[in-house]
């Protein structure tokens, strides 16, 4: 395009792209859409959408993101906190608890931490429960 930079597209882009395409049929190329926003996803992104998929309850394709996410970025506590969140409204209390004890390690925020604890003092009395 004369005069406008070429600007690659970024996560939320193309996730929206691949959306649209498979609504419109063509999975093909909304699973090439999806494997490349994954390469230029950053951590916010990856998160920030999972949320949207847990609202949406999509929480499968949001565990799937947080799970990447997590791999990807393993030394931040907020990947490793939503992926228990996602797991937890899964109702995968094990998985949850793994989760949130690794975002607990990492984390330094006081509050957040607080936060984190409350939520894995209630996932391992619901764990003894069932």
């Amino acid at each position: 395009m004369d005069g406008v930079p070429s600007v690659d597209p970024d996560f939320i882009e193309l996730r929206v792209r691949a959306e649209f395409l498979e609504l419109c049929g063509d999975s093909e190329t909304a699973e090439k859409l999806r494997l490349r926003s994954l390469e230029v996803a950053r951590e916010v992104d990856l998160t920030c959408y999972s949320y949207q998929l847990m609202w949406r309850n999509l929480v499968d394709q949001a565990i799937d993101l947080l799970e990447r996410a997590a791999l990807r970025f393993p030394d931040s506590w907020n990947a490793w906190d939503t992926l228990g969140e996602a797991y937890a409204q899964r109702g995968d209390v094990q998985h949850a608890i793994e989760s949130y004890a690794k975002a607990l390690v990492l984390v330094d925020d006081e509050g957040q931490r607080g936060r984190i604890e409350r939520g894995l003092r209630d996932l391992i009395a619901l764990g003894a429960m069932s």
